[in-house]
């Protein structure tokens, strides 16, 4: 098939790729411009063609660059502001950070060119794509665990949403980079009769999306509660929350704050929400039980915990006060922040690798859901919420009754940038993977109610002190990914990769370009 637009070769290629990967970023909260995302990994996807597997790797690279350069340079904000490093030492770590990163494109565009170039345009778009979702994969695992910009993300509150309800978000990652390939072969082509051989590829992956998201809005809920909330948001300043002269002056003001609320059926205070170790007051921990009890209300906190006989491990933690009082452990631990990994290379290095709290232990995995008379609570701590396995397998164990997500954070590490907003954003796609409402508290935002399918009942804006209180109707409709979880996608992987080897060669809609 001939090309319309060759795609460039040298310096041109790497700042096309470059400039492709800095405004993918837009496709995301706060922005949500999600066709920004199709464009550019359509872009991507026509420069690595007919490129050697050396240029490829380089054009990936460029490419990974721009996206976490321009996506995730709020990391700077915890790193200079919060872990005082010098503004150019701050720079340096985070141009780092985005250029370990964009290896993972590195690396998808140099297997393509390496083994795949000479497959048909079929074959190449399918690996292309499951790849794609493989290196997100690779990414949000292990000692990275970064699991941020999937580009998945992007279609929550769009066109693709309805995919997540029955593959998760990666599922939902597949579709859009398949389409992205699509998009780009039919603007590349030359002449009509060239473009068109794609009409009918490109309808059915957009027909897929569309009939699973008419389905999650016409689902009918199988449990459905009244909750009466009140979520506080008492906006405390990063840097004097763990400075003990500060210790009273931060408890008044959450009892103060709190006060008008006891006898709602859930009291929340957010990630933190104590900075002291549980074990360290239980005075204060008494008073709250107390007070839970006679008003009839859960009260849950977050709070670093240790353990009684070994003072040395310890945990994030929430805890469920009340007739029923439970404890959680925080099991996915942020990187250099909650825990340091090669800590004998890096703890004390600079201030930023000796952040309060930077030693966890992560949880046990057997953990269970908190549970109250009225609802099972799938406990996220901050982080958590970007791992959706990780919350499906605790949402699947909680069907017996009404089930909802509670998820605390502190988001104030990372000021007024993108980064809270684009966590939140990830929050809501975890209520459309699993068709459990989402209820968020937060140090300073954004602290919301979420129903089933993702839409925003009720928040408070940023960087305000203030309650969430109200009674919210909320439902469960529980997803096809609730139920099996990435079991669904891998599947339908294996049935890709089969199709993409045995196509490999076919002339029809495959022909190169």
């Amino acid at each position: 098939m001939t090309s319309k637009f060759a795609s460039p070769s040298g310096w041109l290629a790497f700042f096309i790729a470059l400039v492709a990967g800095a405004v993918y970023p837009l496709a995301f909260a706060p922005l949500k411009w999600w066709p920004v995302a199709l464009i550019s990994i359509a872009t991507f996807w026509w420069l690595i063609q007919n490129q050697t597997p050396k240029k490829t790797f380089w054009l990936g690279w460029g490419y990974g660059f721009g996206v976490f350069i321009a996506g995730v340079s709020w990391v700077y904000v915890s790193i200079n502001t919060f872990g005082n490093a010098s503004p150019p030492l701050a720079v340096i770590l985070t141009i780092l950070f985005a250029a370990i990163l964009a290896f993972f494109y590195s690396i998808l565009g140099w297997i393509m060119q390496k083994f795949f170039s000479q497959y048909s345009l079929t074959s190449r778009v399918l690996l292309f794509s499951i790849l794609w979702v493989g290196m997100d994969i690779a990414r949000g695992s292990g000692f990275v665990s970064f699991p941020w910009l999937y580009a998945g993300y992007s279609q929550a509150e769009a066109l693709m949403q309805g995919i997540a309800s029955y593959l998760g978000v990666h599922g939902v990652t597949l579709f859009v980079v398949i389409l992205s390939c699509l998009l780009s072969e039919v603007v590349v082509s030359k002449g009509y009769a060239q473009q068109r051989r794609f009409i009918l590829p490109i309808l059915v992956i957009l027909a897929i999306p569309f009939i699973t998201t008419l389905h999650l809005f016409s689902k009918k809920p199988e449990k459905e509660q009244t909750l009466t909330l009140a979520l506080v948001q008492p906006n405390v300043d990063q840097h004097i929350k763990w400075n003990p002269q500060y210790f009273n002056a931060i408890m008044n003001g959450l009892f103060e704050q709190t006060e008008s609320y006891w006898g709602a059926d859930l009291v929340v205070w957010p990630e933190g929400g104590i900075p002291s170790f549980e074990n360290n007051v239980p005075g204060i921990m008494r008073k709250l039980e107390e007070q839970a009890k006679e008003s009839n209300s859960q009260f849950i906190t977050g709070i670093p915990m240790y353990e009684p006989d070994n003072r040395s491990v310890y945990y994030s933690g929430v805890r469920l006060l009340g007739e029923q009082n439970q404890a959680y452990h925080k099991q996915q631990l942020v990187p250099f922040g909650e825990y340091i990994p090669f800590t004998e290379l890096l703890r004390g290095a600079i201030d930023f690798f000796d952040l309060p709290m930077s030693s966890f232990t992560p949880g046990s995995p057997e953990q269970e859901p908190l549970r109250t008379d009225k609802a099972a609570l799938v406990p996220a701590i901050c982080y958590e919420i970007a791992f959706s396995g990780l919350i499906q397998s605790l949402g699947n164990q909680s069907q017996d009754q009404f089930t909802a997500i509670l998820t605390i954070s502190n988001d104030t590490w990372f000021g007024d940038s993108w980064g809270p907003l684009q966590h939140f954003q990830i929050a809501q796609m975890r209520a459309i993977e699993t068709g459990l409402p989402v209820i968020r508290g937060t140090n300073n935002g954004l602290t919301a109610v979420i129903d089933s399918q993702g839409r925003v009942l009720d928040q408070i804006p940023r960087f305000e002190r203030d309650v969430l209180a109200g009674a919210f109707i909320l439902d469960n409709k529980p997803t096809w990914f609730l139920q099996y979880g990435y079991w669904s996608l891998l599947v339908l992987v294996i049935v890709l990769l089969g199709l993409a080897f045995m196509l490999k060669t076919n002339q029809d809609i495959s022909t190169e370009s």
